[in-house]
């Protein structure tokens, strides 16, 4: 067996086995809420009883159904048109099951901006009507490291996109994160950002969605 097909079917068994622990960790009890707005709220936990936090949002997207909430997640060129927190998001190879993306994260100034590439797959139980949106850290050539521009490493990625149980027209995204953003930031500096944005996605996705996306379909 090839190299390429071996290092493919490793990748698959780690897309997997990210989704499963996720699954497993989505309803534990160890969840503390940190923050709630009308539509969404935060959790704070810890992962592999250290000090690193995870965090997990959960969002009610109301009026989108859970077909046009996975687009949204999905489709690079529609999220840029809403998604704030990247300026830049760019499809550095497409495999067939999973994409390789570059995302570019500009923070303040004083700060030094951030960049990820990641792995992207999209899993999908059709019976639910459940989807996997599983993020693994990578490397490309595409995406070689820049001067003053630090490069932040996944840990966790993964959102779960299912119909709202109370309103078929709707649905709710579940986003569990861990990013190390490297370099000198405090704990405290990236928990105030996280609590001060946690639902700036939501309303920013909700409004492109009723306000030109639903326009564009007509």
């Amino acid at each position: 067996m090839a190299e390429e097909t071996i290092e493919t079917i490793d990748l698959y068994t780690e897309f997997e086995k990210l989704r499963e622990q996720v699954v497993r960790d989505e309803c534990c009890p160890d969840w503390k809420v940190a923050k709630t707005f009308e539509h969404t709220t935060i959790y704070k936990g810890t992962i592999d009883h250290s000090h690193h936090v995870v965090y997990k949002f959960v969002s009610k997207l109301g009026g989108i159904p859970v077909e046009d909430a996975v687009k949204l997640v999905t489709d690079i060129p529609l999220r840029l048109r809403y998604d704030r927190a990247f300026s830049e998001i760019k499809v550095l190879e497409d495999h067939g099951d999973y994409k390789t993306i570059y995302w570019y994260i500009p923070l303040p100034s004083l700060v030094s901006d951030r960049d990820l590439v990641q792995h992207v797959k999209v899993l999908t139980d059709e019976p639910t009507r459940t989807t996997y949106v599983v993020a693994l850290p990578a490397t490309h050539p595409g995406a070689p490291e820049k001067p003053r521009v630090i490069r932040a490493e996944t840990r966790i990625s993964v959102s779960i996109l299912r119909p709202d149980e109370d309103d078929p027209a709707s649905s709710v995204i579940t986003t569990i994160t861990h990013t190390d953003l490297k370099g000198l930031l405090p704990d405290f500096v990236i928990n105030h950002g996280v609590m001060k944005t946690g639902d700036d996605w939501r309303m920013s996705m909700t409004t492109f969605y009723h306000d030109v996306y639903l326009k564009e379909k007509q």
